[in-house]
């Protein structure tokens, strides 16, 4: 499976413009995780058109690399995450990074912010309707 790295700009509202942008030309992202550098922002996307999504980066002038991944179902089963690295490992395979995706009915976005700013987040999220699930 194809997997996107994409540098955004470091700064306010960049991650929303980016998922709008795939929203506006119909790719489904299917996982998604996001990553800060002191210079830029990295996204580490799969989704459900790689071709499509590249072309339509390029043609915007994102900077882009794509990687090969594997994706292996999870079925619910509960050892999983601990299964499939030790299996690995043991075969003396190193897993470089790994991440999930959202999972229906348990789906979460887990973010983070600077910590000075942690409460304030928080009480702006809950103000607007959501609900954090741990504080």
């Amino acid at each position: 499976m194809i997997q996107l790295s994409v540098y955004l700009e470091d700064r306010p509202g960049e991650l929303a413009n980016f998922i709008k942008l795939l929203m506006d030309n119909k790719i489904f992202i299917r996982a998604l995780t996001v990553a800060k550098t002191s210079e830029y922002g990295l996204i580490l996307a799969l989704v459900d058109n790689p071709e499509k999504c590249i072309d339509l980066l390029d043609e915007k002038e994102f900077t882009l690399s794509t990687t090969e991944v594997i994706a292996v179902r999870l079925n619910d089963h509960p050892n999983a995450l601990y299964e499939i690295p030790k299996t690995l490992g043991d075969n003396g395979y190193n897993i470089d990074y790994f991440y999930s995706t959202l999972v229906k009915d348990e789906s979460m976005l887990i973010l983070r912010v600077e910590d000075t700013i942690i409460e304030e987040a928080v009480n702006i999220l809950e103000k607007a309707g959501f609900t954090i699930v741990e504080r």
